[in-house]
């Protein structure tokens, strides 16, 4: 038997409780594995023979099994009566048996000799303040992510310089190219995003910042003039609600853009800024230029940045002031519009306290909030119950994208790719993560298929039969 292959641990998506009952417990084995038994009970299930205390286990078969590349995973789910659960592993391949213990592997002839089982495996209590519990209206949402600027030009009297005409399909457009939708768009588009099946939708940023894409925010608390007004962002959300449409905004709390308030004070005043600790800046003599595209400041890790970028230097979360201004801004969306989520942008550069943080009171105003993190990689360290509901699930994307793109890549290839997507985190944020073809980030899928619209069918039937948040990127 392989048992450099074998491996669990007694916490985060290998031992975690589904609600305040059940308990889910997986082990990941090389394939020559078998068959797999659990061996539990409560710690103190147990009898005493001439003063020594006997544990006394039950033992199910963990018949849940999925295929990885390399390994099997094993899954069974137990009922402890007293929220505690002590266990231990058996494993059988070609008529031989281990044993796996938290202190190791053993053969039957060792295993004999165990008369103490404090060596197992514990989840020590199912705490119900520990439970990850998600917010149940996600598993079942149709969401719609609009880039405002580009998806519909509704009346306003106000004229942006530059404006194109829409343009024909095929036609690319530059990422800083102006076509002037608004917010008034969206709302009178409400009606066919309904009849779509639309049940949700996520925005990127809105607030005033230079660019068309907003990610560079000059005020968090102000609507760009070119989407609208405060209240025109209030009336979407509620004639969006009235049409059984939740809205989630997009929160770029790990930097902020040149024009900032804070960062417009450090660039006045420097060290002697009362917000120079709002930054992470490594020096203060930083090169300034009429034209901050020529500037090397994050490159020459003078003050750290957004890729590099300079006009959009990074937030110090670790400061508790920026934490404390930020979770305000979070709690004043919901307060004076009543949205009902928000994506964080580059949420793995973030601290987790502030997330932990934000996450508290984002509940304390509205029990199903939804939270999302943009994070592209395993995101297990911020999806533990008490940081992020979900994340934006690229690795989904690119192995449903894969398969649907690459002849060479059969159906074993997909179900490995799908079920290692699938194994990462609980049940719970399976059920919740936000699945998409494609996105802002990302080329739209219709393009990387060559405007094969047979394959994107094909990919949008394997998103929508999967677990979790289904999101369509706008015009797809």
């Amino acid at each position: 038997m392989n048992l450099s292959a074998i491996y669990h641990q007694a916490f985060d998506a290998f031992c975690y409780p589904l609600d305040n009952d059940n308990l889910e417990i997986t082990i990941k084995t090389g394939k020559d594995v078998e068959r797999v038994f659990l061996h539990w009970a409560d710690p103190f299930n147990g009898e005493r023979h001439d003063g020594e205390f006997i544990w006394k286990s039950n033992c199910v078969e963990m018949t849940g099994r999925r295929e990885l590349q390399e390994h099997f995973l094993w899954s069974a789910t137990v009922t402890p009566p007293a929220k505690r659960c002590r266990y231990f592993f058996s494993l059988e391949s070609q008529g031989e048996t281990a044993y796996f213990l938290e202190t190791g592997f053993y053969t039957e002839e060792q295993f004999s000799r165990i008369r103490d089982f404090t060596g197992c495996f514990t989840f020590p209590w199912m705490n119900p303040a520990d439970v990850n519990r998600t917010p149940e209206w996600a598993e079942s949402a149709v969401f719609y992510q609009i880039f405002p600027s580009r998806f519909c030009r509704g009346k306003s009297s106000f004229q942006p310089e530059g404006l194109k005409p829409w343009g024909k399909y095929g036609e690319k457009a530059g990422w800083n190219d102006v076509y002037g939708g608004n917010l008034q768009g969206i709302i009178d588009r409400l009606d066919y995003l309904q009849s779509l099946g639309i049940t949700g939708i996520y925005m990127t940023p809105i607030n005033q910042a230079r660019s068309q894409h907003k990610y560079d925010t000059k005020d968090y608390l102000t609507v760009d003039e070119s989407f609208g007004t405060n209240e025109t962002l209030r009336e979407l959300v509620k004639k969006a609600h009235e049409h059984g449409i939740k809205i989630v905004l997009d929160g770029v709390f790990n930097h902020c853009g040149w024009d900032f308030f804070a960062w417009q004070d450090v660039l006045k005043n420097r060290q002697n800024s009362k917000y120079a600790s709002w930054f992470m800046i490594n020096d203060f003599n930083f090169e300034l230029h009429e034209d901050y595209w020529k500037m090397h400041n994050s490159w020459d890790k003078k003050y750290f940045s957004f890729a590099f970028a300079d006009f959009m230097p990074k937030l110090n979360t670790n400061n508790p002031e920026v934490r404390e201004y930020l979770i305000g801004v979070s709690e004043k969306w919901v307060r004076d519009y009543d949205i009902d989520g928000i994506r964080m942008d580059v949420a793995n550069e973030v601290s987790h306290l502030f997330v932990q943080e934000m996450r508290k009171a984002m509940l304390a105003l509205k029990k199903d909030f939804y939270f999302i993190g943009e994070i592209w990689h395993n995101a297990q360290p911020w999806l533990r119950g008490n940081e992020f509901d979900s994340v934006m699930n690229y690795p989904l994307q690119n192995a449903i994208l894969g398969f649907c793109e690459d002849s060479h890549t059969n159906a074993k290839d997909f179900e490995f790719a799908i079920n290692r997507c699938y194994s990462m985190y609980s049940r719970q944020t399976n059920r919740v993560l936000f699945n998409q073809m494609d996105s802002h980030d990302t080329m739209r899928m219709i393009t990387r298929f060559e405007s094969n619209a047979d394959r994107a069918k094909q990919a949008l039937a394997l998103l929508f039969s999967v677990p979790g948040t289904a999101c369509i990127y706008y015009g797809t």
